[in-house]
């Protein structure tokens, strides 16, 4: 098995501001981590790249209505054929006061085509509500650009480029044609609101080429230049500023150098600004304790994916034998899937950890003149023993986690928007309960896989938020740094209550309902407790470390 090992993203970019229409070729240097089963890959090994968007979801769930005579169901017809199917849904009918009343669903192309009823069931007064099955999340991806340019819909493309892996680590310019199999990275793609970069590696044996996941999303930090109503081949110093420029810039020299981005490996930037932190859905009375706030955050960086198995136990191990005695294994379905049964100081504790081990300053301390590192016992850390200023891991506060979890967007329930379905979140559906859910009710089937003790799914498998992270709605609720408490603070970065005993979850989980995944939905729990819905969490840096 070939894994990605907090995959280490440098990159070099710069994009060209949309008044310049100069296609200039961009570089981008790229360097990465993988490994074997879990053994760090040492020698050369072949990579495929591409740059592809988010995706758009393919897979859509059919929908029927029920046909009634006197008390038994006649018949089911498909009002929405639905898209993705691989296999029959199953079919359920429920409600109308009856019983009994089975059917079963013909697939043709991906398209629920007809429903036929099996038992019509007795005692019927209404007509049931017909629920099918959703498809297993699939997305529509376009390709950009790829490393020999053969990819087309975020495919594989043909060729490899042959790159010396030391270490489990590698590094390569994308973009530079001096290498076999590489062609060079047009301008215009970065013109696009969402390049993500996926990766194939092939070790050189029965494995083949496997795809490495998640994609992950880039930022890029661009320059302007304006330039225009030229006369011909001019030459020109110093700066020029008009309203148009054409031509495909082959003839441009002393271009600016490119800016460079540095993002933590496996974490994305999310801007500083104002945002509004709280319940702005005047439909959704039940959250009583979360009115809308202005709120504003300073620009910090978030883990991309929610802490997994593997990367825990990377820290674990080194933290047993640098002081920290008492941190749990903690636990999880796989090494690809989020760490849970960990309770808040022992992620509080694992961060320290986290933050020494990569030779940063930790965040939490045991006394307010910050010299005590906190390493062991269950210690409820004040705000006055936080090094906010320090340059290592810690745990978002709620603001900066509701700041995140929305991705840019504003007043809507979930990340993506108003209503929620099982392509987009590991949770477990209700259709009865909210009419914003679309379930399917019950578990998410790919929870299931392996198990349903606990449910969670592989970190990444649904599509990212606007900012490029992944299950800020399900799979496990998060840990945030607050102690919890009404109403919010507001204002700029709030850190919490001083008062209280227990602390912010956040997110919902896979055994919460649609209502426990909204954004603006506050849970609380001891921070002692392990083992509510899989606890789990993910961490934050300062902006620049």
């Amino acid at each position: 098995m070939i894994s990605r090992l907090n995959l280490a993203l440098g990159l070099s970019l710069f994009l060209l501001a949309p008044a310049l229409h100069a296609q200039v070729p961009q570089l981008l240097n790229y360097q990465g981590r993988v490994a074997v089963g879990a053994t760090n890959f040492d020698g050369s090994g072949s990579f495929k790249f591409a740059l592809v968007n988010g995706g758009t979801l393919a897979s859509v769930q059919a929908t029927a209505t029920a046909t009634r005579t006197g008390s038994f169901i006649t018949s089911v017809s498909v009002t929405d054929g639905g898209a993705g199917y691989t296999s029959s849904p199953a079919v359920s009918l429920s409600g109308g006061g009856g019983s009994g009343a089975t059917a079963t669903a013909t697939v043709s192309a991906g398209v629920v085509v007809s429903i036929n009823v099996t038992s019509a069931g007795t005692g019927y007064t209404s007509t049931p509500t017909v629920s099918i099955a959703a498809p297993a999340p699939s997305f529509a991806y376009t390709t950009y650009w790829s490393n020999d340019g053969t990819s087309a819909a975020g495919s594989q493309p043909t060729a490899a480029v042959t790159l010396t892996v030391t270490k489990g680590l590698y590094s390569v310019q994308l973009g530079d044609t001096t290498l076999p199999n590489m062609t060079a990275i047009p301008a215009t793609v970065f013109a696009n609101p969402d390049v993500r970069l996926r990766v194939w590696f092939d070790d050189g044996t029965a494995n083949g080429s496997q795809l490495l996941t998640p994609d992950q999303r880039l930022a890029a930090v661009g320059y302007a230049m304006m330039a225009g109503a030229l006369a011909a081949n001019p030459t020109i110093s110093g700066t020029v500023t008009a309203t148009a420029f054409a031509g495909d810039g082959s003839g441009l020299t002393n271009l600016p150098s490119s800016t460079p981005v540095a993002s933590p490996p496996g974490m994305v930037i999310i801007p500083a600004g104002e945002f509004t932190m709280g319940n702005s859905v005047a439909a959704d009375t039940d959250i009583t304790d979360a009115a809308p706030v202005s709120t504003t955050v300073s620009a910090f960086y978030m883990d991309v994916n929610e802490v997994t198995l593997s990367q825990w136990q990377s820290v674990y191990y080194w933290a047993l034998e640098n002081g920290y005695t008492d941190l749990p294994a903690g636990s999880g379905k796989g090494p690809d899937h989020p760490v849970q049964t960990v309770n808040w100081y022992a992620c509080v504790k694992w961060c320290n950890a986290r933050s020494e081990q990569a030779g940063k300053t930790p965040v939490y301390y045991t006394d307010d003149a910050q010299t005590a590192i906190y390493k062991t016992g269950d210690v409820n850390v004040t705000n006055a023993q936080v090094k906010w200023t320090a340059n290592g891991y810690r745990l978002p506060t709620e603001a900066e986690w509701e700041k995140a979890a929305r991705g840019g967007l504003s007043g809507q329930r979930f990340p993506w928007g108003m209503k929620i379905n099982q392509n987009l979140a590991n949770y477990y559906g209700a259709t009865g309960w909210y009419a914003y859910d679309l379930g399917p009710d019950g578990r998410n089937a790919i929870g299931s896989v392996g198990g349903t003790s606990p449910a969670t799914s592989p970190v990444g498998t649904f599509a990212a938020n606007g900012y490029g992270l992944y299950d800020m709605a399900g799979n496990v609720i998060e840990w945030c740094w607050d102690r919890y408490g009404t109403p919010y603070a507001g204002g700029t970065d709030p850190r919490g209550t001083p008062a209280g005993s227990d602390r912010v979850v956040r997110g919902g989980g896979w055994g919460y309902g649609a209502s426990g995944c909204r954004s603006a939905f506050r849970g609380d729990s001891n921070p002692a407790t392990a083992n509510d819905y899989g606890l789990g969490f993910r961490a934050v840096l300062s902006p620049g470390q």
